[in-house]
């Protein structure tokens, strides 16, 4: 049975997360949070304080020290990378694809041509057309110094590999509903979107405003992107420190759906009794063991 182990960070909160793939569906070994003093999504994904570093680490080390995964993978908010979703036709050469994601992502990331480009490129829908079909594919890019980083978490673990997962996509998973899902991450600081049909992820976006008419316009925008409309939603799925009446009232009139919040605990079979909303944040970690 394979093991794999998780991480989140946003702001001053850490959460973890230890799955095991078994017959009957993913069991949770693992879960937990830290909070810290200082802003540890920062430090890490930014300006790297090492004080908040290493303060993580042992964090890390003491939720999940003996883990039996062969990568550590963080969920991080796409305010912290470069993401986007670029359709190529279908049936190009690996390396011919391969280049010109990473042309694009250099491009969209400012790199300098002597930088480095690691990617994570992940194939997410093909779209039929008469002039030919295109393959959709979900980048992720994080810069240099933040793998790094990455990296020392990871070793606090004892282990050699780590991977880095958009949480919007780690939500879509979480989702896993049978029909069109709209999920929101409503936070203080921007708003995330996710659309997934029958637990597929379709598109993801963000944007930084938090104001009520712009969280439901990032959502309604995503929603067309992903060539789907609010006539045919099933659910509006909400997540995030600022997933409130207030945050999403206008989201909700706009979609035809009311709020309710993300429930990740679902695909494992079990729910710890707590505030849905509190639940509702462990979406991006627990996404990512699924």
């Amino acid at each position: 049975m394979s093991t794999r182990a998780a991480a989140s960070i946003s702001g001053r909160t850490l959460r973890y997360a230890e799955a095991v793939a078994g017959p009957d569906g993913p069991r949770l070994r693992r879960l937990g949070a830290a909070d810290f003093e200082m802003d540890v999504e920062r430090a890490v994904l930014h300006d790297g304080g090492p004080a908040a570093v290493e303060a993580v680490a042992a964090a890390l080390a003491e939720g999940l020290g003996g883990t039996e995964a062969q990568a550590l993978v963080l969920a991080v908010h796409p305010t912290a990378t470069t993401s986007f979703f670029t359709p190529l036709p279908v049936g190009l050469p690996a390396d011919v694809r391969e280049g010109q994601i990473r042309q694009e992502t250099a491009l969209l990331a400012d790199l300098a041509p002597s930088q480095a480009v690691r990617v994570r490129a992940a194939s997410v829908r093909t779209e039929r057309r008469a002039e030919g079909d295109r393959e959709w594919f979900h980048v992720v890019h994080v810069d240099e110094p933040v793998h790094g980083r990455l990296a020392q978490l990871a070793d606090a673990l004892a282990l050699s590999a780590y991977d880095v997962a958009d949480t919007t996509r780690a939500v879509a998973a979480a989702a896993s509903g049978a029909g069109l899902d709209l999920v929101v991450g409503a936070y203080g600081s921007h708003t995330e979107v996710a659309v997934t049909q029958g637990g597929a992820f379709l598109f993801g976006t963000y944007g930084p405003s938090t104001a009520p008419a712009d969280t439901a316009y990032f959502a309604l925008a995503a929603l067309q992107q992903a060539g789907a409309d609010a006539g045919s939603l099933d659910r509006l799925l909400v997540y995030g420190d600022d997933a409130t009446p207030e945050r999403l009232g206008l989201t909700a009139e706009f979609a035809g759906a009311t709020p309710q919040p993300l429930d990740p605990f679902a695909p494992f079979r079990r729910r710890p009794g707590a505030d849905a909303a509190e639940l509702a944040a462990f979406g991006p970690v627990l996404g990512v063991v699924l």
